[in-house]
């Protein structure tokens, strides 16, 4: 009996997010190699793990037994509030989770089973959702009982829990309830042995309930992990789901390392004499479970959703309806070519063939309602642009005949699979759609999609280093992602990969390797995170992937509905969505869209006027001279350095440049720099020679648009159709082969290639050439129709821009009013195009930088302390009441929301009532008394106690200000006044310190500071900078303790660096470090995890002539050192070192502080020599 066979039932795969991690291909691996027949798998509260479990053990021929460690209420799933059975002092035995949820294992055992499983885990998100945790109830259950085997579950289920707190006739009287809601043969008792106390203190009552009950015994070993090896590994992943480390004696952790796939061998040892027949029942559980095929049927277009039409319709004769008079409104009613109604009929022909007819009347009035309720929609992305009949239908706007783009490229007719429209929305209002697409066709029938956060290398490896050392463990962990090999397409080299030979990044990792193999604690992280890594973290949803379908997706897959919004998601990624018939389409939020629709608000309020950007042609000139210039900041996808020296080379002429660029601007093309030989050829400024003299005239009509290189897929499809005889779904099978890399696919594909292009007599010279040519091209040729789809929405930006500049860059700087560092560069470009940005105001302010004549007003949203609600209340109270004469006019119109101190104080500081003719200094000295006077009457104004304007009714001029108030005429120190602007704004507006010298620092340095933010330069690159230092953090050595600092750079654009002092330079250059200095510094590029650091090799003050005062001094004492003789030496030092600069003394008084600013006869040349006057005469921290 002992070497007889063993089924486990009850796993825990990677899906039990940070608590399981039988993986489901070790788990796999690992039963075959067992020699078991079956596999269960029972994740935690969820079903998301069922298609990969379910793949994987069919392909290695094991059958898949699908369950779930369901979590059940304690009472009613809809009861929100923690539920106790025990006595306070029984707390650590009650219900899970102080009174939360208990277990229950329970397995499918036919096809119904299973969508019964998959029905209630979706229901507990649904419905029983408490905390983190879904929960079922007995009444949901024993609705939906049929197919399914139970147990009694694990010591968290509610017969162990019951019989833990001595209420043994509670547990007999549970075990009763579900043995009659599953049926006598489907409940069994589940007992398991990890030598625990829990699960011995209840054994015997256990096994009374089950002789009572005559309940069939079933072994389990609530296995977490595959192997016994990975315990260690466990253990440290249940730290990273609690936040301890693996050093707390009061972590979270399961006593032992049993918790493994155990052999048939081990199990019954333990098993079978104990209780016999035990670890029999778990072959008759699996030989009782049926095939669940039936669920992964792939239904091709049962499942597929149905467009409503009207009567006498079908969706394909609207279908055709509808195309015919899109193809009429296409040409403005005028005659449709007969080319055109060809390829229609075609392209319908095919589509009706295929059965998507609904699939593109669907997309056609989403696209529909989006435009009818202002929302715009992008003109088309990713192969569907090879549609007529998307054309036609308005899914998209660009003409596939007049751009060679091909329907096959879509739609093979040869090809199995469903096509792929996505759509682009402003990416404000994508959720809208969503919300219409539910509404539409059923809230049960569209949601979102599931996507798995996996443990990729680098948090494998903070992950451990933070279980293993807590927070000092970061460091290290710092220590060894900086020794890693740079990533290749945001992707590391796997853990197992350092140590492994045979991986082909082997060779890159030394560094890595020889941290890990020379400190111990390193070797210990990276042992640790090699067990961390490729578990599944947490679950999360796709950014724009959407499901819809005919039928209820309850019927078909396992769902959730995210707590915080309720948002329904698929519990299956959607590949395997698709795979049995339901529908994804991508549903993206473009911001370029955003930006678009409100650079058009602003041509309508400043120019008056409805710009139709779709209805314009693809040729206007300033658009091209604009992307000549390479002036493509904030252009989409041409925005980046490299892609700027790509078009001031290229020089394009025409919307086919525009298309070429993008395709070309990728690593593959790029690394066979066929991107600069596109610009060169188009220029003449290389020759454009045939790939083989017998296929220059054959191939001229193909390679002619792109002077003779091949750049897109479509391209290799039409050169395989004419040359070699393919038919048009051949040569999209040809295409997607070629790009495969796969050799035996390759020789397979070469043998039809070279046999059709024989046929029309060509030599096998010119075969090969063209093989040779088409192979390396293939893999990176570029989808035409999605360069053209996107090459639009670049052309309409490049127009904008080009055309409507101001209104362009207002919507581009709304749209990246949150991030600094854009906003810096866009400032930088505004300047450059020579548009002043106005400071915000609050008679000319919106809520966003708005186009004003030809200048640019920053928007009051952009000031801080003021919201949107007070923004909405200014403008509406100047649009009702007029403009605002004065600062006393302003509060008496206002209502009571901006009559705040706050907001009024951002706003002075923000010279938002500049224009007024009020000083900022004077405004703040009065705006806190003057609201106080006037708040009392507008709150009662607000309760409608008395008419606050009754007595205003214009016969009285000389009362026509209730509060007048008299404001000072007192000045800031514009230096001051800029800080505090630039304090409310995140950059300076009005004015800048470096106003007068942004001419001389230019001359001394390199490289601009908006060119290091663009993420142009590359690592270990030397740069001489300059700037204002805005902020300095300092620091102190571990090591040593000796000084370093982070110094923030900043420009005349606002756009700031951080620059890293160490020590070595530190000791050299401390004395210039400090903020409002004018400094140049050499320093080089550092770039470790796609994150860009400067260090700094040298600092020194620039020579900037005399340009309205020279750069200021701060000085720093304490309260206490300024007695009457320590004051007299500093002025005796200054006066000795007469010059331009104004010298700051900051008084320190404990944790206050007020700076004064010297009078002008005590301004000084910065020196040297002055500085160590002052330091000998007064001591170092006279410069702190």
């Amino acid at each position: 009996m002992s070497k007889s066979s063993f089924v486990h039932l009850h796993n825990h795969t990677e899906y039990s997010m940070l608590d399981g991690m039988a993986k489901v291909d070790l788990l796999a691996e690992e039963v075959k190699r067992q020699g078991m027949p079956a596999v269960g798998m029972t994740d935690h509260g969820n079903m998301f793990g069922s298609d990969a479990f379910y793949r994987k053990m069919v392909d290695a021929g094991i059958k898949p037994i699908i369950g779930i460690e369901a979590y059940l209420a304690p009472e009613s799933r809809f009861n929100k509030q923690r539920v106790r059975w025990g006595e306070p002092h029984q707390k650590s035995d009650d219900v899970s989770a102080s009174g939360a949820y208990l277990h229950q294992t329970m397995l499918a055992e036919t096809a119904t089973g299973l969508r019964n499983l998959f029905y209630l885990s979706s229901m507990a998100s649904y419905e029983g959702q408490l905390g983190k945790w879904p929960r079922m109830d007995a009444e949901l259950i024993a609705e939906n009982a049929t197919g399914i085997i139970a147990t009694t579950g694990c010591p968290s289920g509610d017969v162990q829990t019951r019989l833990r707190l001595g209420q043994f006739d509670e547990a007999l009287e549970a075990a009763a309830m579900w043995q009659d809601i599953y049926g006598k043969e489907n409940y069994f008792l589940e007992l398991m042995d990890h030598g625990l106390d829990i699960e011995n203190r209840v054994r015997s009552e256990l096994l009374e309930i089950g002789r009572k009950l005559d309940l069939p015994p079933l072994v389990t070993n609530d296995c977490h992990y595959v192997l016994k090896s990975q315990a260690e590994a466990h253990e440290a992943m249940l730290c990273v789901q609690t936040g301890k480390t693996l050093a707390d004696p009061d972590r979270f952790k399961f006593d032992g390392d049993g918790y493994y796939i155990k052999s048939a061998e081990e199990m019954r040892v333990t098993w079978d004499n104990m209780v016999p027949g035990a670890c029999d029942n778990t072959l008759l559980i699996a030989e009782r479970v049926q095939d669940y095929g039936e669920i992964w049927e792939p239904h091709t277009h049962d499942r597929m959703p149905i467009a409503d039409v009207p009567d006498r319709h079908t969706p394909t004769s609207w279908l055709t309806h509808q195309v015919m008079e899109g193809l009429k409104d296409r040409f403005d009613g005028g005659q449709v070519p007969q080319e055109y109604v060809d390829r229609a009929k075609y392209e319908i022909e095919v589509i009706d063939m295929k059965g998507y007819p609904s699939y593109f009347l669907i997309v056609a009035d989403l696209i529909k309602h989006a435009r009818s309720i202002g929302i715009r929609v992008g003109p088309g992305r990713g192969s569907a642009a090879g549609a007529l009949v998307a054309y036609a239908l308005t899914i998209t706007n660009i003409d596939p005949i007049e751009h060679g783009l091909l329907f096959e490229r879509f739609l093979n007719p040869e090809r199995p699979s469903a096509p792929d429209i996505d759509i682009d929305f402003d990416d404000r209002r994508r959720g809208e759609m969503i919300r219409y697409a539910a509404d539409n066709w059923g809230e049960d029938k569209v949601a979102q999609v599931i996507t798995f956060g996996t443990v990729k290398t680098k948090q494998a490896i903070k992950d451990s280093a933070r279980v293993q050392f807590g927070q000092p463990g970061y460091q290290i962990a710092d220590r060894i992602t900086k020794a890693l090999p740079p990533a290749i397409m945001a992707k590391d080299i796997p853990l197992s990969g350092i140590m492994d030979p045979e991986h082909p990044r082997y060779g890159e990792a030394g560094e890595v390797r020889t941290l890990i193999e020379t400190d111990p604690d390193v070797k210990k992280i990276y042992d640790t995170a090699r067990g961390l890594e490729g578990v599944v973290r947490q679950a999360g949803v796709h950014a724009c992937a959407v499901i819809m379908a005919s039928v209820p997706l309850l019927d078909c897959i396992p769902m959730w509905k995210r707590a915080q919004d309720g948002a329904l998601i698929t519990g299956w990624p959607y590949p395997a969505c698709e795979e049995i018939g339901l529908l994804k389409m991508d549903f993206l939020g473009l911001r370029n869209l955003t930006v678009i629709g409100d650079c058009i608000d602003n041509i309508k309020s400043n120019r008056g006027f409805d710009l139709d950007l779709e209805a314009l042609t693809t040729d206007d000139e300033e658009a091209y001279k604009l992307l000549a210039r390479g002036d493509t900041l904030g252009v989409f996808q041409l925005d980046s350095g490299g892609m700027r020296e790509l078009l001031k080379r290229m020089e394009p002429t025409g919307f086919d440049d525009i298309v070429a660029a993008l395709a070309l601007y990728r690593p593959g093309p790029m690394g066979m720099g066929a991107h600069w030989a596109y610009a060169d050829r188009k220029n003449g400024r290389e020759e454009i020679t045939p790939i083989h003299p017998e296929l220059e005239e054959p191939l001229q009509e193909i390679l002619a648009d792109t002077y003779g290189l091949i750049v897109y897929q479509e391209q290799i499809m039409r050169i395989s159709q004419k040359v070699a005889n393919y038919t048009a779904g051949q040569a999209d099978g040809f295409r997607k082969a070629m790009g495969k890399k796969k050799p035996e696919v390759l020789a397979k594909e070469f043998i039809t290639f070279e046999a059709g292009m024989k046929s029309n007599g060509f030599s096998d010279a010119a075969i090969k050439a063209l093989w040779d040519t088409i192979e390396p091209f293939a893999s990176y040729a570029f989808n035409k129709s999605h360069a053209a789809g996107y090459g639009l929405v670049s052309f309409w930006t490049a127009y904008l821009k080009a055309n409507y500049t101001a209104e362009y860059m207002a919507a581009l700087l709304t749209s990246v009013a949150d991030k600094k560092d854009k906003s810096a560069i866009y400032l930088s470009d505004c300047r450059h195009l020579g548009i002043h940005v106005l400071s915000p105001d609050v008679n000319e302010s919106a809520l966003t930088f708005q186009s004003v004549g030809e200048d640019i007003r920053f928007g009051l949203g952009a000031v801080r302390n003021v919201g949107e609600d007070v923004v909405a209340s200014i403008v509406k109270t100047r649009e009702e009441k007029g403009p605002f004469t004065d600062f006393s006019d302003y509060l008496e119109k206002i209502d009571t929301l901006p009559c705040s101190k706050r907001v009024t104080e951002s706003l002075i500081k923000a010279g938002a009532f500049d224009s007024m003719g009020h000083t900022r200094k004077g405004l703040m000295l009065i705006h806190e008394d003057a609201i106080d006077s006037v708040i009392t009457t507008k709150k009662a104004a607000d309760k409608g106690q008395f008419d606050l304007f009754a007595s205003l009714s214009g016969e009285d001029a000389a009362s026509s200000s209730v509060f007048a108030i008299s404001v000072p005429e007192d000045n800031w120190e514009r230096k001051h006044e800029l800080a505090l602007e630039r304090e409310m704004l995140g950059l300076y507006v009005s004015g800048h310190p470096l106003d007068g010298f942004d001419e001389a620092l230019a001359a001394q340095t390199d490289t601009p500071l908006t060119t290091i933010l663009g993420g142009e330069l590359r690592h270990g690159q030397e740069v001489t900078i300059g700037g204002i230092i805005s902020g300095v953090d300092r620091r102190f050595s571990k090591k040593d303790g000796s000084p370093w600092a982070i110094v923030t750079l900043e420009d005349h654009n606002g756009a700031s660096v951080e620059l890293l002092v160490f020590n070595r330079v530190y000791a050299l250059v401390g004395s210039m470090i400090a903020e409002d200095n004018i400094v140049l510094a050499k320093a080089h590029v550092s770039i470790r995890e796609d994150r860009m650091s400067l260090f700094c090799d040298d600092m020194k003050m620039p020579d900037l002539g005399v340009a309205g005062g020279g750069v200021p001094l701060r000085l720093t004492m304490r309260t206490d050192q300024c007695s009457m003789s320590n004051i007299a030496k500093l002025k005796e030092v200054l006066v000795a070192n007469p010059g331009d600069s104004d010298v700051y003394l900051n008084l320190v008084d404990g944790e206050n502080s007020t700076i004064m600013v010297l009078g002008e006869h005590l301004r000084v040349d910065r020196s040297g020599s002055l500085m160590g006057d002052l330091k000998a005469t007064m001591g170092p921290g006279i410069l702190g």
